[in-house]
């Protein structure tokens, strides 16, 4: 009766004796019994009542908790076809190599293919083959036993895995940003492989907790109107699009380029309308490349560097290489030289760090050029014998040897500074000091050039001795048009004059025009790490307040001055990160502002040059279709190597962006 229902039997019939009412013809009871028994509605009761008291005696699990059990293996079920797809996909993108191949379809299966079917799927067979072997075969079952339209290997899912990837770098990257409050922004374009405008957008910030300086790339954003305005308007979009705080921008780093740095019409210009304390800086390695590259017009130092590229265009064959290898490892030899260097280096039209290692390369090995240049002028391939020849007779002039010891020379000091300012952890200060110690060394070298180019001289006059060949002053004529045309007859004041003194005094002009701007920034700023108390601080100190008056209280800043100069003056400061590190903001929290401010000022936009180099190994000849969400994705899983992406936030992300039919969080 406890179990029994209303109806049951043929057209469901009301249930009557032993249900609901009382049983009394017990003559037939015997039969009656054996009747009911073998009804179906008393086989369901007692198997009900047999359920109940399972559960009752905690010998069964409630039906609610079966049905979850269910589900949570079934979940785990699909976590094993999943989980290691999406770890495939995430080494693959940490590593920067591409994940499709020739035949990317269909089944995937133990055995090796007859075609490449891709890095994705031969690093996925791989994983299942180490699982299978470890004895754990429940990876390979779940795949085996799934639908063919739940492997999660399409090039679809791929997408979806790598946008999830990307979504979750971004979202801690914006958090970091808007969490230490000021930012400046880094951005450059190039186009890419198939010919789309890339523009790259990264921005540089300072971390209150690790007490570092970050330079962060943030995406590519592709764009097909390269006017100020439209770059502007596409800056400020991506930024609200990652809700950045925009009213944290405080500087801006570009290249020179007249769309980017124009004073009307350019990208600085249109920002600094909307948001006036975003400082455009120009890029400091861009200005030390130009002024170097300008000091290098001399017609000598133009004409000398012409050469070296030809040298290494003529020998840059595999016939002629292997015969310049022969050559330098028998001067290597002979000179107990210990150079790992096997070949010259192409003199790069942008990357003036690789023209100083250049011509550091073409300087240590020129007696060995010289040497191979005259075996092969005894060539029998005429156009090798006669190129050399050319070579041969350039490179033993006393014009193209005195112009590539000054170079050398004069390179050794700007060689290290092009790589410094590549850093990220430096800021505007440190650069703006070593640009000037750099400076001031070569005006003392211009002071004292009688000393100076006589020791170069004098070592040039050793070498010649080395390579038979002699110094002497180019042929005179009464009207000279087209070149230098000194009265003497000392070789060495003739090349001090019209080579040595035009190139230091050429590049030290050029360093201080290119940085005057730099220098008009650092000086409304140095109030914070000098406590010189003169009449030009205190104008520094009230028109800083007030170009800042929205971050800082103007009516504290004069008394916390005082107070931070008092302390500065038992302190060793040599940059801005130092005085971050020393100022304590709940004293000075106005200062602290400010000093960090001036930390997020950017010194280069090297950043967005090398998310170029990431751009160039991920979108390839052979990858020129790669889509945009696929490219930001695979390039942050690349470049944010040190941001963390679990398995466990990609599933997460997968299963907010889409239902899923096969559900896999547990």
């Amino acid at each position: 009766m406890l179990y029994a229902k209303n109806e049951a039997g043929l057209g469901n019939q009301s249930l009557g004796q032993l249900c609901f009412k009382p049983f009394q013809a017990w003559k037939k009871a015997h039969d009656k019994f054996n009747k009911h028994e073998s009804s179906n509605y008393h086989k369901q009761s007692i198997l009900e009542y047999q359920l109940h008291y399972s559960i009752a005696s905690n010998k069964t699990l409630p039906i609610n908790l079966q049905l979850d059990t269910i589900k949570k293996k079934q979940r785990e079920n699909n976590r094993k076809i999943i989980v290691p797809v999406i770890e495939t996909i995430i080494v693959c993108g940490r590593q920067g190599i591409a994940l499709r191949g020739h035949k990317d379809f269909g089944p995937l299966n133990l055995e090796e293919p007859i075609e490449n079917d891709g890095n994705f799927r031969t690093f996925l067979r791989q994983y299942l083959k180490a699982t299978v072997n470890a004895g754990n075969d429940s990876f390979l079952l779940a795949r085996e036993n799934c639908g063919r339209n739940a492997k999660y290997t399409s090039p679809q899912i791929q997408n979806e895995i790598v946008d999830s990837c990307f979504e979750i770098i971004l979202s801690k990257i914006v958090h970091k940003i808007n969490k230490n409050c000021y930012f400046s922004i880094l951005a450059d374009e190039t186009s890419d492989v198939s010919g789309i405008e890339q523009f790259s957008l990264c921005v540089r910030y300072y971390d209150l907790e690790d007490k570092k300086i970050h330079e962060t790339f943030l995406k590519f954003v592709p764009v097909t109107d390269l006017s100020g305005r439209s770059l502007t308007q596409t800056i400020l979009d991506e930024l609200k699009t990652l809700k950045i705080d925009l009213k944290y921008l405080k500087g801006q780093g570009y290249d020179g380029a007249a769309s980017m740095s124009g004073k009307f019409n350019g990208v600085q210009a249109c920002i600094r309308e909307s948001y006036p304390s975003a400082i455009y800086i120009h890029c400091s390695a861009h200005n030390l490349n130009l002024s170097i590259s300008y000091a290098c017009s001399v017609a000598s130092i133009r004409n000398a560097m012409g050469t070296v590229e030809s040298i290494y265009a003529f020998l840059n064959t595999p016939k002629r290489q292997f015969e310049f290898t022969k050559h330098l490892n028998k001067f290597k030899e002979d000179n107990s030289c210990f150079s790992q260097k096997e070949k010259l280096k192409r003199l790069c039209p942008t990357r003036w760090t690789e023209r100083h290692n250049s011509i550091d390369v073409f300087y240590d090995f020129q007696p060995d050029i010289i040497s191979c240049f005259e075996e092969m002028i005894l060539s029998s391939n005429i156009k090798s014998s006669s190129k050399a020849a050319q070579l041969l007779s350039a490179v033993q002039t006393s014009e193209f040897n005195v112009s590539l010891i000054v170079i050398y020379k004069i390179f050794q000091y700007t060689k290290n500074l092009c790589t410094y300012l590549q850093k990220k952890n430096i800021d505007l200060f440190q650069a703006l000091n070593h640009i000037n110690l750099i400076i001031s060394e070569l005006q003392n070298i211009r002071s004292n050039c009688d000393i100076e180019f006589h020791k170069y001289f004098e070592e040039l006059t050793e070498r010649s001795k080395k390579m038979d060949f002699e110094i002497s002053i180019p042929r005179m004529a009464k009207r000279q048009k087209h070149r230098s045309n000194y009265h003497t007859d000392d070789p060495e004041k003739y090349f001090k004059v019209s080579v040595f003194l035009p190139f230091v005094n050429n590049l030290v002009q050029q360093l201080n025009d290119r940085f005057i701007n730099h220098k008009n920034i650092i000086a409304g700023f140095n109030f914070l790490i000098s406590n010189n108390n003169n009449n030009n601080n205190q104008q520094a100190i009230k028109d800083l307040g007030e170009f800042y008056s929205s971050d800082i209280d103007q009516e504290a800043i004069e008394t916390e001055v005082k107070l931070w100069h008092t302390h500065l003056e038992k302190l060793n400061v040599q940059s801005v990160l130092d005085a971050l590190d020393k100022c304590n903001k709940d004293l000075f929290p106005n200062i602290f502002k400010l000093l960090q401010i001036f930390a997020t000022l950017p010194v280069t936009s090297c950043e967005t040059e090398r998310s170029f180099s990431t751009l160039k190994r991920i979108k390839t000849y052979l990858r020129n279709t790669t889509g945009q969400l696929r490219l930001n994705g695979l390039a942050s899983l690349n470049i944010h190597r040190e941001v963390e992406v679990t398995v466990e936030e990609v599933m997460q992300k997968l299963s907010l962006n889409q239902k899923r039919r096969a559900d896999f969080i547990l």
